[in-house]
């Protein structure tokens, strides 16, 4: 009975696989994404936004 109780207190991990290729991600189609991921340059793709400038 503690043995399940310990169980229990551990948060449970979650596993997260990739989609697949014909899965959708809302509303887009995973194919579809990939394939935006790809044709798009490295340029527009940003790892953070910009600083906001306070007056």
């Amino acid at each position: 009975m503690e043995e399940n109780q310990n169980r229990q207190d551990l948060p449970q991990k979650v596993s997260r696989e990739d989609p697949g290729i014909m899965e959708s991600i809302g509303s887009f189609p995973v194919w579809m994404l990939k394939v935006i991921d790809v044709i798009t340059p490295d340029f527009l793709i940003k790892k953070a936004p910009p600083r906001k400038n306070k007056p």
